[in-house]
Parts: structure tokens; C-alpha cells; sequence
């Protein structure tokens, strides 16, 4: 029987690298799957999975960088200053973002049936969470020149309708002093005050007294009436009908003087005549101190308008939120692209465990499992192992004391039957020394 002999190989069919485990060379590659947890000596066995896993990492990069640029945007809303000191802040969130979302998708590799729904549900949970607040701040970032007009148009007419009240509690003619305008009641010169105040007293006692004085003199005319028709002998009640000077005229005549003298009627009109110059007085000071007043008061509402301008500050995240609600209350535009604005920013902050979730079981996730199951096994054997020889050196200890307390025991036997071996030997000594000395007495009293 002829020997058959192998056919010699090309050395250009021999491959140079393996076909199984295929190392990757790419570092950039790899350190995107080192975001995700991903083994690589794993990953080796099947690098068709590796454009799948490279680019689950490059979407929680992403997704970092995402929550990184959502902070910054809040934190330039709500602080001042320069927006290089915010950079750490955002850093650091991007950071915590990255981990929480790297710790997510790397907990899941090797999740097969149902452990993945066990593991999956609560990921997609935190995920949504995490997304609803990344996506906010970038909402209203999106929305922010609208927001902005909002707010400015918002807090004009605040400042309008302050101004308007300040203005309407402080009128020229004096402060309004009421519930409603306690809280908006300006520090002005209280003289226009006083002034009008005077000037009303004034007044009432000048329509008082001149009241009485035009009485007074109705009732002198009418008096000085009938005294003159009397006189003239003017036919009428009460009257005589007889011309002439005579007693029925004198006495209407005395009647009416008594009357002018006894009302104090020329003094009544010399005080009527200075509160009339009084008033006059009061008037065109009340005048002057009103224009005087009116300065101080729109200086004083000035100023508070734009102490309340300053109170309002710069435009913040809360102030921000209450404009975009009220813009969508306006507009139903508004409302419905504010939401899928919002929704999609969510999805985005998802995409890592979505991504995961979507590619289903992958040949890695087998590998992992099966490694992790192989793992599992060894380490039984291990345990098994180390449970036996533990078993075993306990076996030997055991045995080694036993043997310990046996030889023990028999040295103490062996002792104690030597001691009394001695005892009886030194006892039958003492005897028998005993013995001989009775024998000997009796050997000499016989003698």
C-alpha cells in the first residue's frame, strides 16, 4: 500500500490573522465600547457587534453632552455672571448623566427572555426621568425668543398698571387715604395737604357766615321795606296808608335800626370780607404748593417704578416657565410644538436604554450569558473544591486531636497505674519493715 502525501500549502493561502477571536485595532472604537461596559476579549469572538456597540456608546456620549448643555442653559438662566465659571457645573452633570446611563446599558449585557424585561422596565423608567428633566431647560431654550417677549410684554404691564395705581392714590389734589391704596401711597410734602385742608375749613366757615349775613340782610331789607312804604303811605297789611313822619313810620324805622344794630351785621361783613381775602390767599398758595407737590410725587412715583423695574431682575427659568404656559394657553401652536419639542428631547435622553432595548438579543449578549452561566458553574466547582479540601484538612484536625486526646488519656492511665504500683511496692515495703521489726522484738524477749 502506497503512503498518500498531503498536497503542500500556499503560503499566501494562509490567513495572517485569525478568523476567530478578531482583535480590534481601532482605539477610538474601543473606548466608545468601554463607555457601554463592553469586554473586549467578548467581543472579539463576534466584531460583526462591533459597529452596533460603538455606536450605542457614541449615543450616551452624546446623551452626556446633551445633559451637559441642558444645565448650562438652565444655570445661565437663573445666574449672573460669566458663563465660563458655569462650564464645571455642567461638566460634572454631563459627567453624573454619562455614568448613570453607561451603569444602565453595561447592567444589561447577557439579559436574555425574561430577565430582560425584569431588568429593562426599571431602566426605561429611570431613563424617562432623567430625559424629563434634561429636556426642560432646553425647551424653553428653543422657545426663548417668544418666552422673552412674553415676559418683557408681562412685566411692562405690571410696571404700567403700579404706575397707574401710584398714580391714581396720589392725585394732585392730595393722597388718597383708603385700603386700597395703603400699600401705594408715596413719601410727598404734606403742605399741599395742609393747604387744602385750611383752604376747607376756610370755606365752610365762609359759606357758615355767609349764610347768616345774606339772612341778616333779607330780613333788614324786608324790615327797611315796610318802614319805607309806611312812610310813603302805601296802602297794604300791616300798614297805616298814611304819608308823613309819623309814629307808625318812626317805629318801623326804629325797629329796623334796632335790627342792623343788634345783628352785628357790619361786623359780620368785615369778617365775611377776610375770609374771602383768606381764601383767596389759600388758593393761590394751595396752587403753588400743588405744582411743588406734584413734582415731589412724580419723582417719588419715578423712583418707586423703577425700584419695582429693578426688583424684576433678569430673566428667570421660573419666569421663563409662566410665559410658555401662558403662550400655549394663547395658542394652540404653541402648545402642541412645545409638547413634541419636549417629547422628542425625552426620546433623545432615552435612545441609550432604547437603543438597547430596540436591538433586541445580540450574539455579545449570548456570549455574556453563556460566560456568565460558565462563571457561575466554576465557581460551584470552586466552592465544591475548596468546600472538599476544607472538609478534608477539618477531617485530619479532628482526627489529629482525637489521636492527641487518646495518647493523652493513655499517659494519664499509665501514670496512674505507675503511681499506684509504687504505692502498693512502698506500702508492701513498709510492711514487710514492719514485719522484721516484730519479728525481731519477739526474737529478743524470747532469748
Amino acid at each position: 500500500m502506497t503512503e498518500r502525501t498531503l498536497p503542500a500549502l500556499d503560503s499566501a493561502e494562509i490567513p495572517d490573522r485569525p478568523y476567530r477571536p478578531s482583535v480590534s485595532r481601532l482605539r477610538a472604537s474601543r473606548l466608545l465600547r468601554q463607555v457601554v461596559g463592553v469586554r473586549e476579549e467578548v467581543l472579539d469572538w463576534v466584531p460583526e457587534e462591533r459597529p452596533r456597540y460603538s455606536r450605542l456608546g457614541a449615543v450616551v456620549v452624546n446623551t452626556g453632552l446633551l445633559a451637559a448643555l441642558s444645565l448650562f442653559v438652565a444655570l445661565r438662566s437663573v445666574m449672573d455672571g460669566p458663563w465660563p465659571a458655569l462650564i464645571p457645573a455642567a461638566v460634572f452633570w454631563g459627567l453624573l448623566i454619562l455614568s448613570v446611563d453607561s451603569w444602565m446599558i453595561a447592567s444589561t449585557h447577557g439579559a436574555m427572555n425574561a430577565a430582560r424585561l425584569r431588568i429593562f422596565v426599571p431602566r426605561v423608567v429611570i431613563s424617562v426621568l432623567m430625559g424629563a428633566v434634561i429636556a426642560e431647560p432646553l425647551v424653553l431654550w428653543i422657545f426663548r425668543p417668544a418666552i422673552h417677549r412674553e415676559v418683557l410684554d408681562e412685566r411692562r404691564a405690571e410696571l404700567d398698571g403700579y404706575e397707574g395705581q401710584l398714580k391714581r392714590c396720589n392725585p394732585p389734589a392730595g393722597p388718597v387715604r383708603s385700603a386700597e391704596c395703603s400699600q401705594f401711597l408715596v413719601n410727598a410734602s404734606e403742605s399741599a395737604a395742609a393747604l387744602q385742608e385750611q383752604l376747607r375749613t376756610t370755606r365752610a366757615q365762609q359759606d357758615q357766615l355767609k349764610a347768616v349775613v345774606s339772612g341778616i340782610e333779607r330780613e333788614y331789607d324786608r324790615l327797611e321795606a315796610i318802614a319805607r312804604a309806611e312812610c310813603a303811605g302805601t296802602s297794604g297789611p300791616g300798614l297805616t296808608g298814611v304819608a308823613g313822619d309819623g309814629p307808625e313810620c318812626r317805629r318801623d324805622r326804629d325797629v329796623a335800626d334796632q335790627y342792623w344794630h343788634g345783628s352785628g351785621l357790619v361786623e359780620k361783613q368785615r369778617t365775611l370780607a377776610g375770609l374771602n381775602r383768606t381764601v383767596e390767599t389759600l388758593t393761590a398758595k394751595l396752587g403753588d404748593a400743588r405744582r411743588t407737590s406734584g413734582q415731589q410725587v412724580a419723582t417719588e412715583i419715578s423712583t418707586k417704578v423703577e425700584r419695582k423695574r429693578a426688583e424684576q431682575g433678569q430673566i428667570g427659568i421660573l419666569d421663563e416657565d409662566r410665559a410658555l404656559e401662558a403662550l400655549s394657553g394663547r395658542s394652540t401652536f404653541i402648545l402642541v410644538a412645545q409638547w413634541l419639542v419636549r417629547l422628542l428631547l425625552i426620546a433623545v435622553d432615552c435612545l441609550p436604554v432604547l437603543v438597547k432595548v430596540l436591538g433586541g438579543t445580540t450574539s455579545y449578549d449570548l456570549l455574556v450569558w453563556r460566560q456568565l452561566e460558565l462563571a457561575k458553574r466554576l465557581h460551584d466547582k470552586h466552592l465544591g473544591v475548596r468546600e472538599q479540601r476544607d472538609i478534608g484538612v477539618a477531617d485530619i484536625r479532628i482526627r489529629h486531636l482525637d489521636y492527641d486526646r487518646q495518647y493523652r488519656v493513655a499517659q494519664i492511665e499509665e501514670a496512674d497505674r505507675a503511681g499506684r504500683a509504687r504505692h502498693e511496692h512502698d506500702l508492701d515495703a513498709e510492711i514487710e519493715e514492719l514485719a522484721e521489726q516484730l519479728r525481731t522484738q519477739r526474737a529478743a524477749e524470747s532469748r
